[in-house]
């Protein structure tokens, strides 16, 4: 039996972290643990360990919340600006991925990044670097208050691109992300290197 072809790809969908930006959060924590004069431990306990990080990507807290938060759990004053500055300068440019990017928006091909994240992350990466301006759409988790791999995250990124989900190429590095991509109907491939990505796209039709 002959295998259906793929349909064919009208509009990319990007992760944006380890994907388009290099990030670390043992660095956020360490360089949070500075301002706060507390154990990096301390801080992956309360943001990462209880979920409230992911509440907080989800848009469910605000930053002052979250700073609140931390003041109340340490019991002592924390510079806030220092706080955000420290939990933000985490990020570098992925330089390999951005002549793809630019070959795909030169193609005239719709562009949506979709990111579970925060505003001060996601402020930071669009003040600091050029990638993020070749994108149409942005599908932001604080912002539409679900987190990937929740299908209504995808359904409005596909709603963004303009075209139907067989349509739509997504990648993530994260596997239950791509998994919760294809449940949607996307053309979904984890993410690993440029040139895998290079490959997926070609095999797809899509010269990069």
């Amino acid at each position: 039996m002959t295998a259906t072809a793929p349909e064919q790809i009208k509009a990319c969908v990007f992760d944006m972290g380890k994907v388009l930006i290099h990030f670390c959060h043992d660095r956020m924590l360490r360089q949070m643990a500075v301002v706060c004069d507390c154990e990096p431990e301390q801080l992956r306990q309360l943001l990462f360990d209880s979920g409230v990080l992911l509440e907080y990507e989800r848009g469910l807290h605000t930053e002052e919340q979250i700073h609140q938060l931390i003041e109340q759990t340490l019991g002592k004053s924390v510079d806030r600006a220092a706080l955000e500055f420290a939990s933000a300068d985490i990020f570098d440019q992925f330089d390999e991925m951005l002549p793809v990017i630019e070959s795909l928006k030169n193609q005239q091909m719709p562009l949506v990044l979709l990111s579970n994240t925060s505003r001060v992350h996601f402020e930071s990466i669009r003040d600091r670097f050029p990638i993020l301006t070749l994108f149409d759409h942005y599908v932001l988790s604080y912002e539409v208050r679900t987190l990937k791999p929740d299908p209504g995250i995808y359904e409005h990124a596909v709603s963004l691109a303009g075209q139907p989900a067989p349509n739509c190429f997504f990648t993530d590095d994260i596997a239950v992300n791509v998994e919760g991509a294809r449940h949607v109907g996307l053309q979904a491939v984890q993410f690993k290197n440029p040139s895998q990505l290079i490959n997926e796209l070609r095999s797809r039709g899509v010269m990069v």
